[in-house]
């Protein structure tokens, strides 16, 4: 039977650690590793509403976008948030795992959820950055095993640059080895000397697919000892938000009525009433201060959760449009996105939805099964 273990580990591979901003909590917040686990709430916030929804239909784990425990708690006591949903968690045994701007960053989180509802083409990352670490692979092996090598090694995520996917580097040249008792040589035999064509390959690898990426290597490459290095390059800038492009360009309220359709909520906007708009960012949830990044990008126009006066005020007497459409709306797409990942990596969980009324803390089950 799964844990919970075995879910942190499942989230941390979709949903990176090293993708969260700097001081950004997350993880397994409330609860044990060993816990066995057959059913997951995926929820934005642990509410105590949650938290008892939890409860009423035996879940022993419950997955939330923010952390429930966000800054040290002075006291643990009845009548606040987090405090009462803590408390309640404990209680009843149930742990509490979040995936926080690690999930709002990584690819096909909240941002590319929300750019995809959109219709955004062309979607790439922005500001603001986070610092990643990254690899290089080298290994050797014969020409005739590189197309599947490469296969693997791609689709575990290597090899991405800009717009490119399967980008690799490849050189020919001999090797050489001796085989010795126990081996099992896909050219040659034991105690005699080969010297063999290979095509050396190069590949980038993500230091978030690192683990993935040797996986996956050792899985597809012909050799029953291959040889490989993996070499440390600086860390490269992720941006956090996404921008993208309509096919046509529209005008603000246009913009606004479709974002209304698109995410079930009600949009207030900012800046030129005027304005003609197709180059677009998103940052879901609390994303005001983006604005001034998104248009340096080349953005007319700024999709997210939250914005403060401000940001409004700075923003549309520089000509740029905000339109904000509400936490919730813009990030719960994105939950139920994860909640499809998570039942793809862990088949034997059962993963549910927690859609609470818009405005109000809980409402009673009825949500979709993953």
């Amino acid at each position: 039977m799964a844990t919970v273990a075995d879910v942190a580990n499942a989230l941390h591979e979709i949903a990176p650690r090293e993708l969260a901003l700097p001081g950004d909590p997350g993880g397994l917040q409330v609860g044990g590793a060993t816990v066995p686990v057959k059913r997951v709430l995926v929820t934005l916030d642990a509410s105590p509403e949650c938290v008892r929804n939890a409860q009423e239909i035996g879940s022993e784990l419950i997955l939330s976008h923010h952390p429930i425990l966000f800054r040290p708690l002075g006291s643990l006591v009845e009548g606040g948030y987090p405090s009462t949903s803590v408390l309640m968690a404990v209680r009843a045994g149930i742990s509490i795992l979040s995936a926080h701007t690690n999930w709002d960053a990584a690819e096909g989180g909240i941002n590319d959820t929300l750019a995809e509802m959109l219709g955004l083409g062309n979607i790439q990352s922005i500001a603001p950055n986070i610092e990643v670490s990254r690899f290089k692979l080298v290994t050797f092996l014969p020409a005739e095993h590189v197309d599947g090598v490469l296969d693997a090694l791609s689709a575990a995520g290597c090899g991405r640059i800009g717009l490119y996917d399967r980008c690799a580097f490849l050189s020919e040249g001999m090797g050489t080895y001796e085989p010795q008792q126990g081996a099992n040589p896909l050219i040659g035999s034991v105690g005699k000397r080969e010297v063999v064509e290979e095509v050396r390959v190069e590949m980038l690898v993500p230091g978030s697919r690192k683990a993935a990426a040797i996986r996956a290597l050792l899985e597809a490459h012909p050799y029953d000892e291959p040889a490989f290095d993996l070499y440390p390059l600086g860390p490269e800038p992720f941006g956090l938000g996404r921008r993208g492009e309509l096919p046509i360009s529209v005008s603000v309220g246009e913009l606004a009525a479709t974002v209304e359709q698109k995410l079930s909520t009600q949009v207030r906007a900012y800046g030129p009433a005027g304005a003609r708009i197709q180059s677009v960012a998103v940052v879901g949830g609390s994303g005001g201060d983006v604005w001034s990044e998104a248009m340096r990008a080349g953005c007319q126009a700024l999709i997210t959760g939250e914005v403060r006066h401000h940001q409004a005020v700075e923003a549309a007497a520089s000509g740029f449009v905000i339109l904000e459409a509400g936490h919730y709306a813009t990030e719960q797409p994105g939950m139920r996105r994860l909640a499809e990942r998570m039942k793809e990596a862990l088949p034997e969980v059962e993963f549910l939805i927690y859609e609470p009324e818009p405005g109000l803390g809980g409402r009673p089950y009825a949500a979709d099964a993953f």
